[in-house]
């Protein structure tokens, strides 16, 4: 079997089989967003590792040095807030072309730092090495959280809802593919920020993780429906998300009308979201709506439920079962799309 027919979760969970059960000081090992280690103290050390490879996760024609950089550091960071956590340090290894001036690589590793540092986390380490295949970037993000937020929480009765909107890093993708712009600089300002610049939600998790509001968490990094998958197996329920309820931007909609696409299918399946995806108890949930709307950021949005059994299903405006085009990312399981999920 090649790892194509086995995908990149069948490929993980071999490797968890391998591994087995984490032992002490490890908490929580392969299968969520982050590690978690207990160690001395009333707190837990977070620890996550996200690669981005050029030609599968990037395209430098479409991003600046210092954008790969920037995107580098924010899709680490997000794990760290799916987590309720607080980034305190980075690791940075980089594979780089030695025909690659000086320049480009100082201006990737400066994208990196600033974002990284703009969120808490000190860059003091990594690793460089040559690359005859383009350039990679693996980063390490380490975090703290008094009570980790893991993905096997939610229960039947627990509502799901979902930061922010969905939709614009399709769009984005969607454009560069069809050669509308040329690079993200030419992206209207907000698939721009979301494609280059993802902002992961720690603010949102640490107001949320400070009153103890969320059972179970993922960040949107393979799709909505594919992340709501990963909470399904993990808690053992089924979930419910109402196609009609979640949160599409304008530009998103205009963007999938100007080519002649869904855009219900872009915020269902597009990965390198970055949004948190969380279940929380009904008594909570318009609570948890007011603190992280008071937090003036973004909006928290219902958008689905948590039942017994343990499948996904999504529900069109009719509240009919509705066919999901894309099923959401696997690096093994499809061709690369250049600027895709991870």
């Amino acid at each position: 079997m090649r790892l194509a027919e086995l995908g990149e979760f069948g490929f993980i969970e071999k490797i968890a089989r391998l591994v087995g059960a984490p032992q002490a000081p490890v908490v929580v090992g392969i299968g969520d967003d982050a590690a978690v280690l207990k160690l001395t103290g009333d707190g837990y050390l977070l620890l996550t590792t996200d690669v981005l490879v050029e030609d599968v996760h990037f395209r430098r024609q479409w991003l600046s040095p210092e954008q790969i950089g920037t995107r580098a550091a924010g899709m680490a960071l997000s794990d760290i807030a799916a987590m309720g956590g607080r980034p305190i340090a980075a690791f940075v290894s980089v594979g780089l072309p030695p025909t690659l001036e000086v320049e480009p690589a100082e201006e990737l590793m400066a994208g990196l730092s600033r974002t990284a540092t703009q969120y808490g986390a000190v860059l003091a380490g990594g690793d460089t090495t040559a690359s005859s295949q383009g350039i990679f970037v693996d980063v390490v993000i380490l975090g703290t959280t008094h009570q980790p937020w893991l993905r096997n929480g939610a229960q039947p009765g627990d509502i799901l809802m979902v930061t922010g909107s969905l939709g614009e890093a399709g769009a984005a993708l969607a454009l560069l593919q069809a050669g509308q712009v040329t690079d993200a600089s030419a992206l209207p300002e907000a698939l721009a920020k979301r494609f280059a610049n993802p902002t992961p939600r720690l603010a949102v998790a640490e107001a949320l993780a400070a009153r103890n509001m969320v059972k179970a968490a993922i960040d949107i990094s393979d799709g909505l429906v594919q992340d709501a998958g990963h909470l399904s197996q993990r808690s053992g329920v089924s979930i419910t998300i109402e196609s009609a309820r979640v949160p599409i931007s304008p530009i998103c909609r205009q963007t999938a009308q100007q080519l002649a696409q869904d855009p219900v299918q872009w915020a269902l399946t597009s990965g390198e979201e970055y949004e948190l995806l969380l279940a929380i108890s009904p008594e909570m949930a318009e609570q948890a709506s007011q603190v992280v709307t008071a937090n003036g950021e973004i909006a928290l949005t219902e958008i689905g439920y948590v039942t017994e059994g343990e499948r996904v299903v999504v529900l069109d405006e009719s509240g009919k079962p509705m066919d999901v085009t894309l099923g959401g990312w696997d690096h093994f399981g499809q061709d690369p799309l250049c600027g895709g999920e991870s």
